[in-house]
């Protein structure tokens, strides 16, 4: 895809000078309308800005393009929402803006299927209160050049489309005092989304029966999107579901998330065509060391093909999430000194980060919940959760044996989901939107 461009013109003067002679007359100069057109988004940037600082949040109601009003519930609802998020140590004092730029292709981060293109972007750095008070740690830094995207318009006003640090999926900030939020979300577990593992391939009946045990065919996969499709379900990412339970804002109908662990090959193969045919976001969690690989025994069997960072990134700039599963998705967190915490997650979402530009603030912890639900926890579960929080995270998704798709802010630690097993039809997630 290629990046709208900004044109400035340079009008060279005629003249009869020597070779190389450089008049007055022909430095470079902007068009006018294109000068005019600069003016107007920064101009825009500038005032949008001011009313955020200022907590004048219903007045940008009307500078929002309409497809970024349509990202919203209401304009109630954003109102409340942005003053719920920047409160007290989280209250914005100052912002800078950087130059105008042609922005590459604006994608909705909770539906794929909205992009437009021509927009102009403002990087926007935000100072909040008192950064050291807030959590999780370090998500100040994460106010630091967000993109401000807008549409100008032609020769009509300049719209806001890609609202920065107002936008409902920019980094979450905890607030001093969350609301106790509740809801029925079903976070649907994927693993891998291939043809059937063939068993000769494999060195061992168990080492087949797992890989099996976590494989749910393109077809199968297909199957329970059309399903979704049929009963009007809203995929929503984790942030939006986090700005339900941190800042109250409303979900939409039928909300559902749709997560895949492992950073597997064959979701970005088989699974991605699908979402992007009924405009379905989901995230993706990742183990950063086994991004690129293919995994085999030394005589060819158990073949696992991972990701590519090129893949990764496509996927984050086309309205996908990405989001953390450990370094090489093989150790429990649980129980571990905070040093190994920060090796096996902290430096993973870091680099995810890097690759992405984008925060990764949620993780997928490796390995089975060591309870039969969600809802048990431990002193050592509560120790991580803590560490997590320390290193950026704000919640963590797990893997229990319990399904289950109540979702409360008090357990935002323990996102529950629901297992995507092998041969389901797609009618078998309707206990889940009765």
């Amino acid at each position: 895809m290629g990046r709208p461009a900004l044109l400035l013109v340079a009008v060279l003067a005629a003249g009869c000078g020597a070779p190389g002679t450089v008049h007055p007359s022909s430095t470079r100069h902007p068009k006018p309308a294109a000068v005019s057109v600069a003016s107007r988004v920064r101009a825009l940037a500038a005032t949008y800005m001011k009313q955020m600082e200022s907590g004048q949040y219903g007045a940008q109601w009307a500078e929002l393009a309409p497809l970024a009003q349509l990202q919203w519930p209401s304009e109630a609802a954003r109102t409340a929402m942005l003053r719920a998020k920047f409160q007290g140590s989280a209250g914005i004092l100052s912002f800078t803006l950087g130059a105008v730029q042609p922005a590459p292709p604006w994608v909705s981060p909770e539906s794929p299927s909205q992009s437009v293109s021509g927009g102009l972007e403002v990087a926007v750095t935000v100072a909040l209160a008192d950064p050291a008070a807030l959590k999780p740690a370090g998500v100040a830094a994460d106010y630091q050049r967000l993109r401000l995207v807008i549409l100008p318009e032609g020769t009509g006003p300049a719209k806001v489309l890609g609202e920065g640090p107002a936008s409902l999926d920019a980094p979450l900030i905890e607030p001093a005092v969350a609301p106790q939020e509740s809801g029925s979300v079903p976070v649907l577990m994927y693993h891998v989304v291939a043809p059937f593992p063939i068993r000769s391939q494999w060195n061992s009946q168990y080492a087949y029966d797992l890989e099996y045990g976590l494989t749910v065919t393109p077809g199968q996969f297909a199957n329970q999107m059309a399903y979704l499709a049929s009963v009007h379900a809203h995929a929503i990412s984790l942030n939006r579901l986090a700005d339900f339970l941190l800042y109250g804002l409303p979900l939409p109908s039928n909300p559902v998330v749709i997560t895949f662990d492992d950073g597997r090959l064959s979701p970005f193969q088989y699974a991605v065509p699908v979402l992007a045919k009924y405009g379905y976001t989901a995230t993706f969690f990742v183990p950063s060391g086994m991004v690129g690989k293919f995994v085999k025994t030394l005589t060819g069997t158990n073949p696992q093909h991972y990701m590519s960072w090129s893949q990764i990134t496509t996927l984050a700039s086309s309205g996908y999430w990405i989001e953390d599963h450990t370094l090489y998705d093989n150790v429990a967190l649980w129980g571990l000194p905070a040093s190994q915490v920060a090796q096996l997650a902290g430096q993973t979402a870091a680099t995810l980060a890097q690759h992405t530009g984008r925060p990764v603030q949620f993780i997928a912890y490796s390995g089975p919940w060591p309870y039969p639900t969600s809802t048990g926890v431990g002193a050592s579960q509560t120790q991580l959760f803590s560490e997590l929080e320390g290193l950026g995270y704000v919640g963590g998704a797990v893997d229990a044996r319990t399904d289950s798709d109540r979702q409360t802010t008090s357990q935002i630690w323990q996102i529950p989901r629901v297992r995507m097993n092998p041969n389901e039809a797609g009618s078998g997630l309707s206990p889940w939107f009765s």
